[in-house]
């Protein structure tokens, strides 16, 4: 168990050191949300903890009739994935930042890596969307890319929860990474988050077939449109909308 301030993680993961942290919140697209859910379902992963806050809403999820907390940790072999059913309120967004970090460093965890969508007005003109990456030192960029064969995010902005997880990461010297794709504001986009999992094989020790993903995309919209309205509400209290931005140049 690990608590900072209002956030307490409780977990019994078997043995964290060198995995890699996955985290897929609802973001732009829901790109991070599916790409994450596949990957516990194909992989199999186990589930092995959970967020608890006086700042998550009173619900609960039921799936199967089994009652789930609504943020998860899940297991495998070669990485722990983190999952929310919900977007991340906004007054939980720093506490919950911080104390992800505080927790990875815990279980010696050696990278955490949001996937996320990067909003693109012309998405519907994209037949396969781009994927960029940023961490929180150069080294840490410069591995993802290596890794991923992703361009650097060289210009723009990063809103919300995987912005503020790079800061904590920036400042506390650790490893934490940024993959985005290509992707549409406030629809989801199975698409995007399958051009993710295309380059994550050397991430995450395995390749997943995508094919699945890809048949099932309309579906997912289907399913997961209650979802994207209520991420969308949220997107514009942490000021989402100014990804879609270049920041001023400085020279």
């Amino acid at each position: 168990m690990s608590v900072e301030g209002s956030v307490v993680i409780y977990d019994n993961i078997s043995d964290g050191r060198g995995k890699v942290l996955l985290e897929g919140f609802p973001d732009v697209g829901l790109v991070g949300s599916i790409a994450v859910s596949f990957l516990i379902e194909k992989l199999k992963l186990r589930e092995v903890g959970y967020v608890d806050s006086d700042l998550l809403p009173p619900v609960v999820a039921i799936h199967n009739t089994r009652v789930r907390d609504l943020i998860r940790i899940y297991e495998g072999d070669r990485i722990v994935a983190m999952f929310s059913e919900i977007p991340i309120p906004m007054p939980l967004i720093r506490p919950l930042s911080r104390e992800i970090v505080t927790w990875a460093e815990k279980h010696e965890i050696g990278r955490v890596v949001c996937l996320t969508g990067l909003a693109e007005p012309r998405r519907l003109d994209i037949e396969t969307p781009k994927v960029f990456v940023i961490a929180s030192n150069e080294r840490f960029t410069e591995y993802l890319a290596s890794s991923t064969g992703a361009e650097t995010l060289k210009d723009g902005y990063i809103a919300g929860i995987n912005a503020e997880l790079l800061k904590v990461g920036a400042r506390r010297g650790s490893d934490v990474g940024v993959i985005l794709a290509q992707s549409h504001f406030n629809y989801p986009d199975p698409g995007a988050a399958a051009q993710l999992i295309k380059h994550l094989p050397k991430i995450i020790g395995e390749e997943v077939d995508i094919t699945p993903l890809l048949e099932s995309a309309e579906a997912i919209r289907m399913q997961m449109r209650d979802l994207m309205r209520r991420t969308a509400e949220s997107m514009g209290a942490v000021q989402k909308s100014k990804e879609l931005e270049l920041p001023p140049v400085y020279l």
